[in-house]
């Protein structure tokens, strides 16, 4: 039977910077534990989370980031959220 991934007319999600629950969970990882605490201070479930919630904010990610990177991209997602969507707090 086969999948539907590749038919004609499928529109392949490169990221999902355009979803507003996405962009919640990269506000709150940013605020809960990338804001609060400081590179070196982070355990290994901070670091679980970030990478977490980079997987949800870019599902089809040819590569994965080091945490810093994460962050980074977290943060870019983050600042764009919030000028599409003016109530992300």
């Amino acid at each position: 039977m086969g999948c539907n991934c590749k038919g004609k007319g499928a529109k392949q999600v490169i990221n999902n910077l355009n979803s507003y629950d996405h962009l919640v969970v990269a506000n709150n990882t940013l605020n809960d534990i990338i804001n609060k605490k400081d590179f070196n201070e982070y355990d290994d479930l901070d670091k679980l989370e970030i990478m977490s919630c980079f997987s949800l904010l870019y599902p089809n990610s040819s590569g994965t980031p080091g945490v810093d990177d994460a962050i980074i991209k977290i943060k870019d997602a983050v600042e764009y959220g919030k000028i599409k969507y003016k109530n992300i707090k």
